[in-house]
């Protein structure tokens, strides 16, 4: 089958990026503005100080629909990328109600604004999470959704389907994209950044399970061209109209093995410890206990533990097919780019 061809819906396009302030916002507001397009942010930080013109900060809470609306005024897309991530099954009910209130109740605030301010188009960011569970290898997007407990998952779930089930209400067309783990130069908060501070404070990369595991990521790039592919094809009577696509590098890879690569690639020659399954399920346990009793964060969830220990990771297929999409940039190279750009923030550890 041919490949859907751009519509170029995004030619002059008036966009509104919500989490714009975030790793994907940033790296999103600024293809947007790379296009031609003029681009509204909403976000919770302060703009930062090298804003380009083509860009209006608007500083909110995406669970205040006023701070919505006002933000979303005058666009006609919307790329939904805001979200708290929290892997935990056991966390204090604050914690629960504010992701909850965040991932789920966020997204049904902008879609109605958008059905409300006649927007045309809205991608959503989702994630393969929304499937996790079970070991998967190389399932397309009509498998079933996670019943997972885990708080990410749980209200992924519910805001990608919140988001497929809007399509067509007023004039407004939703799909959602699925990214891996996403990463890059510029990732600080889930990947990288957490992998150096803790070899500054002379930790070992920690490996859960054998190794073999593998988990789908999604370099930046990769990321965000998934993203202007989908809302360039929201077009009546187009076929990405709500659906959803997984979005990653097409190179499934063990979590622990992505980490090392960054670290031998700055030149880091930190040593790695392996922690069964079972031992590093048990201490996972534990850490979610006590973060639901004291209130003190995990330094590692059960799901988090299971993703690296089993395989799961999808076929993109169907985004080559109705988006056009193919990786810009393949997980060595990504790996390379990360590395090179974390030795220049960093410095020396």
């Amino acid at each position: 089958m041919a490949k859907a061809k751009s519509n170029g819906a995004l030619v002059g396009a008036r966009c509104l990026v919500t989490g714009g302030g975030g790793f994907l916002g940033q790296a999103l507001t600024r293809a947007l503005v790379a296009r031609g397009c003029t681009v509204h942010v909403l976000d919770r930080e302060p703009a930062p100080s090298d804003l380009p013109p083509e860009v209006r900060w608007c500083r909110g809470d995406i669970r205040d629909g006023e701070d919505v609306r006002r933000a979303m005024e005058g666009t006609d897309t919307v790329f939904h990328t805001a979200a708290l991530i929290e892997t935990a099954e056991r966390a204090p009910s604050e914690v629960v109600e504010l992701v909850e209130s965040v991932n789920v109740g966020g997204t049904k605030t902008v879609l109605d604004a958008a059905v409300a301010l006649g927007v045309r188009r809205l991608v959503h960011t989702s994630s393969t999470h929304v499937t996790y569970g079970k070991e998967t290898v190389g399932a397309d997007e009509s498998g079933p959704y996670s019943e997972s407990p885990n708080l990410y998952s749980i209200t992924k779930v519910a805001a990608e389907r919140l988001v497929l089930e809007a399509n067509g209400r007023g004039a407004l067309l939703t799909c959602a994209i699925r990214p891996g783990g996403i990463y890059g130069p510029g990732e600080r908060k889930l990947i990288v950044g957490p992998m150096l501070r803790a070899v500054k404070r002379g930790a070992p990369i920690v490996i859960f399970g054998n190794g073999s595991s593998r988990l789908d990521f999604t370099y930046i790039d990769n990321a965000v061209d998934g993203q202007l592919r989908a809302a360039d094809r929201l077009v009546d009577a187009s076929a990405v109209a709500g659906r959803a696509y997984f979005i990653t590098d097409d190179q499934p890879v063990n979590p622990g093995a992505l980490t090392i690569g960054v670290a031998r690639a700055m030149g880091l020659a930190t040593p790695v410890v392996r922690v069964p399954r079972r031992v590093a399920m048990a201490l996972a346990s534990a850490s979610e206990l006590a973060y639901e009793r004291f209130g003190t964060p995990p330094q590692v969830t059960r799901c988090s533990v299971a993703l690296c220990c089993q395989d799961n990771y999808f076929s993109i297929a169907k985004a080559r097919t109705d988006l056009g999409y193919e990786p810009l940039v393949d997980t060595s190279e990504g790996i390379r780019r990360a590395a090179r750009e974390a030795a220049r923030y960093y410095g020396t550890l």
